[in-house]
């Protein structure tokens, strides 16, 4: 299927109670999992829709992390612990493997899925897949909010006025600065940029092969969200309140000094926007509703399809293989999508 003619269709919906907060889909793509707000997880069934509540831990759940290739659901919450979860199991046990005063930031499986990492404080902490812990990196001048991996060995890790490059397997930590207060932490899949969307409503991009930096300027309020396309090659973002969705082109000599794509679709604000892991197709969804599908590209502005929600959206993600599409919502209503020919 070609995706210049793709479009969504419905298919099935399940309702949790809890508002989402979190979503991780299982790497067959058969399971969604969902975070609330409030503290409780539920495992949904991506083609039948059922609900199943697997943990209530209050205060809040903060993200999860499906471990790649793998049956481990990673979880962290706003009670400062670090769950883990074996999914083969018919009722999984939570087995608690940090806990802290201090909020977990950043959960990210390496993409062998063996080795977990997450932000506590001023450090970061490394476990293994068996649960145990090999690595405490220190030397991080504040505290951290935003983690993600690259490569093999290395961590990008985000704070406040700071972004910081560390060594796994040596403990180095290399700091730059960042200028403003992080809202997102976005790393291409080459690894070469790390995009932090700022409270300022400027976008920092730090070059990591050469250590250049550049900013993106122009925003109305915070930049919320950013995310990475599947060959590197485009940055899309938002700002708190903007009904346009921002899209940078890396290709060529780069975005500095060009104009960036605007999606235009949305009639109220931008709550989501997600790449395919692999594909060229960007979803976004709106306080208006609306679950947009694009391609964006050099003269392609306008949207593939438009699908209307029964209510504002909240939350999506695409599955591993990039065919089918869960957005959820403030009520608690999960949808799914999957992609068809127009």
């Amino acid at each position: 299927m070609s995706a210049a003619a793709a479009m969504l269709r419905g298919g099935v919906a399940a309702r949790i109670d809890d508002f989402p907060v979190a979503l991780a889909f299982s790497p067959d793509g058969r399971t969604l999992m969902v975070g609330g707000g409030e503290g409780r997880i539920y495992r949904v069934s991506a083609e039948t829709g059922s609900a199943q509540l697997l943990d209530d831990s209050s205060p809040g759940v903060l993200d999860l992390a499906w471990q790649p290739k793998g049956a481990l659901l990673a979880a962290s919450g706003q009670d400062g612990a670090v769950r883990l979860f074996d999914m083969e199991q018919a009722t999984p046990a939570a087995r608690v493997l940090h806990r802290s005063p201090r909020w977990p930031a950043g959960l990210a499986w390496r993409s062998d899925g063996q080795q977990l990492a997450f932000g506590s404080g001023k450090e970061v902490l490394v476990f293994g897949a068996d649960g145990q812990q090999q690595h405490t990196i220190a030397g991080h001048s504040v505290p951290l909010s935003h983690l993600c991996w690259r490569g093999r060995d290395e961590l990008i890790a985000a704070g406040n006025g700071a972004l910081f490059l560390d060594r796994v397997d040596s403990g180095a930590v290399e700091q730059f600065v960042l200028e403003g207060i992080p809202q997102t932490l976005s790393l291409g899949a080459d690894g070469r940029i790390a995009a932090s969307g700022l409270a300022d409503g400027t976008i920092n991009f730090r070059y990591l092969n050469n250590r250049k930096r550049s900013r993106m300027s122009g925003y109305d309020g915070k930049v919320a969200l950013t995310a990475w396309s599947a060959n590197s090659r485009y940055l899309a973002s938002a700002s708190t309140g903007a009904t346009s969705v921002v899209v940078w082109d890396f290709g060529g000599k780069g975005p500095e000094g060009s104009e960036p794509l605007q999606l235009e679709a949305h009639e109220e604000r931008v709550e989501a926007l997600a790449w395919q892991s692999s594909g060229a197709l960007l979803a976004t969804a709106g306080k208006d509703w609306r679950v947009v599908l694009w391609r964006p590209g050099p003269g392609s502005r306008k949207p593939l399809d438009i699908q209307l929600l029964d209510g504002p959206a909240g939350m999506i993600g695409w599955s591993p293989d990039g065919k089918r599409l869960a957005v959820a919502q403030p009520s608690g209503a999960v949808r799914f999508f999957s992609l068809s020919a127009a």
